[in-house]
């Protein structure tokens, strides 16, 4: 009689879990919590917004559990598109070493690449299923129906109660509507393409088809809401788009239906009085937008080789305007990010964009007949968004819905490639402290944005603790240098007060703005110095003379001598 034996491994040589779950986890905490949460304005910003940092958390998250995966599997894979995207992304962070460029400009920016790079290199190392990799798809459109209903909700209720003037809810925070566009025509494009692929076993619609099919409607709606007439023809090209793609692998009713929900929004549009007039072909800028983009299109020909350095575009505008004795007001943030990154890069830029460009066109070509129209739908919102709107500068996020997409493209057609690696346990182990480290820096970070809201609690003990942490350092300093301010005003140290203002004058030469000038007036007048307050505001009107400041100091000139008489 003939026995098995069954083999016997240690702890260390039993294989683990692919980690494609965690990582799925993750994905949807980014898209459906913290991609709606950064379009929320704080006073708080950058990497100190505490959904940015979380964003920051999870994606680094991602990126450990990617390391994690490439050690279980003692391989790397990769396809020819990697190569590329990562010498597009070197190419992107060239301009970062720059002498002229600003330091927290050049950090943000080249966190910005090598994150959107690692990310695309840490989808790679899974082995994604189908059901998975419809996952990765429905993400982005449940994000569009989360960003959706704010915008169409209260003021549908309010245009067929007729009992008040038309406004959104949510321009009361200053949600930006633009950026919010490219995640609902991504979400249109979607359900298209989803409702196609998603079929059912003896049954013709499942709750799944139901969602897709609700989705345009939610979605045009949506877009009709934000009243920006440009959307218009943007959402008839996308609904075009698609409609190829659904003739040939779409059920006809599903077709059918899905074409019906669509003129359906138009119809509760045009009820709700959202539809303007002549909005086809309607332009994306207005005329001071494009008048702003002319003059950045002639600075960059001024300085096309190293830009004008990350992070000094407002400075060079504004020195750049005084010069051809024509200022303009400057949109925060840039109502073009690829103008406003091509300006402040320089040809490294230009090149990046152009091989990535280059990329994506190539691997829809390659991409399966049929298809590429629709794969043409789903990223063109992302590439509209990046030449016609702040895009990162609003909600880092987006970078990741674009590299997601990215991912998917290449994933239709591409052939990867498995490096065998032998030691991977410096791997495992970096991965490990690297999000450890991630998320005490991101904690820490947002337990510190919650007692700067209330600056008047803070000790001056616990106002070290700005000093430590990498983020707030800026803070502390701005803080610190306040408190002594005003001590020296009680003290009445002139010295010392002259030496605060003179650095905060050459603080903000560096990077102007008009709220800072009007402080900086208001700081020169707390000291006496009314001299010195005159001058800088004759300075700030020279940069922003379509900016007012206060006080007037013609006024006091002219009550200066009726005093004197009376």
């Amino acid at each position: 009689m003939s026995t098995t034996r069954t083999p016997f491994h240690w702890p260390s040589k039993v294989a683990s879990k692919p980690l494609v779950k965690p990582v799925l986890i993750v994905l949807a905490t980014l898209f459906l919590l913290c991609f709606p949460l950064n379009q929320i304005p704080l006073s708080v910003t950058g990497i100190q917004h505490p959904a940015i940092s979380t964003s920051f958390m999870l994606s680094i998250a991602m990126i450990c559990f990617g390391g994690l995966e490439v050690a279980r599997q003692h391989r790397f894979s990769l396809t020819k598109l990697t190569g590329w995207i990562a010498l597009s992304a070197l190419l992107a962070v060239l301009p970062a070493f720059y002498l002229h460029a600003d330091t927290s400009a050049a950090l943000w920016h080249t966190g910005l690449a090598l994150l959107s790079l690692l990310l695309f290199i840490t989808l790679q190392q899974f082995s994604f299923n189908h059901v998975q990799r419809q996952y990765l798809l429905w993400l982005p459109l449940i994000a569009g129906w989360i960003f959706a209903l704010p915008f169409v909700v209260p003021p549908l209720i309010e245009a067929f109660e007729h009992d008040a003037p038309y406004f959104l809810t949510v321009q009361r925070v200053g949600i930006a509507k633009n950026t919010t566009a490219m995640v609902l025509l991504t979400a249109l494009a979607l359900s298209a393409y989803l409702l196609a692929r998603t079929r059912a076993y003896k049954r013709t619609i499942i709750s799944q088809h139901i969602v897709l099919l609700l989705t345009p409607l939610l979605c045009i709606t949506a877009l009709m809401a934000l009243r920006e007439p440009w959307l218009i023809t943007f959402t008839l090209l996308m609904i075009a788009l698609a409609q190829p793609f659904l003739f040939r692998f779409s059920p006809k009713l599903h077709h059918g239906l899905w074409n019906l929900v669509v003129f359906a929004a138009f119809v509760i549009a045009g009820q709700a009085n959202w539809l303007p007039t002549s909005a086809l072909f309607a332009e994306r800028f207005s005329p001071n937008e494009w008048q702003l983009l002319a003059q950045t299109t002639a600075l960059a020909k001024t300085a096309h080789f190293e830009g004008v350095g990350l992070g000094q575009l407002t400075l060079a505008q504004l020195q750049f305007g005084l010069s051809q004795g024509n200022t303009l007001p400057i949109d925060t943030p840039y109502p073009s990010w690829l103008v406003a990154t091509i300006t402040e890069g320089g040809i490294a830029i230009w090149g990046s964009f152009a091989l990535l460009g280059g990329l994506i066109i190539k691997r829809i070509a390659d991409a399966p007949g049929g298809t590429r129209l629709m794969l043409t739908a789903i990223i063109l919102p992302s590439i509209v968004g990046i030449a016609a709107t702040s895009f990162v500068s609003t909600n880092p996020v987006l970078a990741l819905l674009f590299v997601v997409l990215v991912y998917w493209i290449d994933n239709l057609s591409a052939r990867y490639e498995r490096i065998n690696l032998t030691r991977v346990k410096l791997l495992a182990i970096g991965s490990t402290t690297l999000l450890a480290s991630s998320i005490c820096l991101v904690v820490s970070s947002i337990y510190l944005g919650e007692q700067a809201l209330r600056t008047y609690d803070i000790s001056d003990n616990k106002l070290t603790q700005y000093q430590t942490h990498p983020w707030w350092t800026s803070f502390y300093q701005q803080e610190a240098g306040k408190r002594a301010f005003l001590e020296n005003v009680e003290h009445n140290d002139k010295r010392a007060q002259t030496t605060y203002l003179r650095e905060q004058i050459r603080h903000l030469s560096t990077r102007p703005a008009a709220e800072g000038y009007q402080s900086l007036i208001e700081l020169a007048l707390l000291t006496g110095d009314r001299e010195i307050a005159k001058q800088i505001q004759q300075e700030a009107s020279a940069l922003f003379p379509y900016v007012t400041f206060q006080p007037n100091f013609s006024h006091f000139e002219e009550s200066e001598p009726d005093a004197e008489k009376s």
